[in-house]
């Protein structure tokens, strides 16, 4: 009898817990609403956060040597520099626009915007938003015309987008190409009147060739048998090239090599004379550029088969060092280690020295 009272008299303090928690919950809520977020500081944090998913999107396209984004982030430094000297015009704007040359992909833009956004918005001093609502288009009826406008080219919606934004003005970005170098403009104005205040062009250096043909023209030594008799042959090749990305590059060439050793007696020389023909696929690499991208010192190395009959058809190994100058003129020296050798006639190796011309 006495557990059961005290059962019972426990249900009115359970009862009274229960409301005090249900209705002082829903007090606070109806009573203390979250204060909605500033305009500015929405539009920034919007265009950080669809900034952050590309930025592995970014990395990806770089590893795979995408040249145009390896040029922009190859002046990102700069132009985050010039993009701080807006600070002596104007201590906070919005980026109102971006926009893109003809010869720019689609792949690109959408890349390259999410990435000037993330590196822009975070300037340690100057203090720079995304105008969302500057690239929409806005149509507005007149009378008896529909008026279809977009940007901030209208004085009245600057001002109230600055004001909303709490911004001194706006920045407009421009990318092109041109004779395969990357620019970026950068031209702000200020939110009452619309006039210029700062305006910068930051160019790359140019972009290398992508694909190229080489052909060159040489002198190749071969020492042939104990004791050892210099062979020379004249050599005329050419050589396909595709870059893989910023420093390496795969190329296949082919070559033909003929006799040169009218100096040589007869007991000295190979039967059927030292003619042939070279085929090979190197693997290049550059070690440094100069000039504006427009030389280089290259390293390769690749695997062929020198076919001719009168010297058993060896394949070699190649090993070599090209220097470009003005981009087109090369100067190289290659050595080729012979796989096999026979008795009867012995190669251990060959070298030759080629003059040569990228087109």
């Amino acid at each position: 009898m006495t557990s059961t009272l005290l059962h019972f008299s426990k249900l009115p303090l359970a009862v009274l817990t229960l409301s005090l928690v249900l209705f002082g919950t829903v007090g606070c809520s109806s009573s203390d609403p979250e204060p909605p977020e500033e305009p500015q500081r929405s539009s920034k944090r919007i265009s950080e956060k669809q900034a952050e998913p590309e930025e592995a999107e970014v990395q990806e396209l770089q590893y795979w040597g995408d040249p145009h984004l390896t040029l922009l982030e190859q002046i990102m430094p700069q132009l985050k520099q010039e993009t701080e000297g807006l600070f002596n015009k104007a201590n906070s704007v919005a980026i109102s626009s971006i926009s893109y040359g003809d010869k720019l992909p689609n792949h690109f833009r959408k890349v390259a915007t999410a990435r000037l956004h993330q590196v822009l918005t975070r300037l340690p001093k100057l203090k720079v938003s995304v105008c969302e609502a500057c690239s929409q288009i806005r149509t507005q009826i007149s009378g008896s015309f529909l008026k279809i406008t977009r940007g901030v080219a209208d004085d009245e919606y600057r001002r109230e987008t600055a004001q909303q934004l709490n911004v001194e003005g706006f920045v407009d970005i421009a990318l092109f190409m041109s004779d395969r170098q990357l620019s970026v403009s950068l031209n702000a104005y200020e939110a009452q009147k619309g006039e210029i205040i700062y305006s910068r062009i930051v160019t790359s250096e140019p972009m290398k060739r992508e694909e190229y043909l080489h052909v060159y023209l040489g002198k190749m030594t071969l020492p042939i048998n104990e004791p050892t008799v210099i062979h020379q042959s004249l050599l005329l090749g050419a050589e396909r090239v595709v870059r893989l990305n910023q420093d390496w590059t795969s190329g296949i060439s082919a070559a033909f090599f003929s006799d040169d050793n009218s100096k040589l007696t007869a007991s000295e020389k190979v039967s059927g004379g030292t003619s042939g023909v070279m085929v090979d696929g190197v693997v290049g690499y550059d070690v440094v550029g100069f000039g504006s991208n427009r030389g280089a010192v290259t390293l390769n190395l690749g695997l062929g088969m020198m076919i001719a009959t009168s010297i058993n058809s060896p394949p070699y190994l190649k090993t070599g060092v090209a220097v470009t100058v003005a981009e087109q003129l090369t100067l190289g020296y290659n050595y080729l280690l012979m796989l096999t050798s026979t008795s009867s006639l012995k190669l251990p190796s060959a070298s030759y020295f080629a003059v040569g011309w990228k087109f």
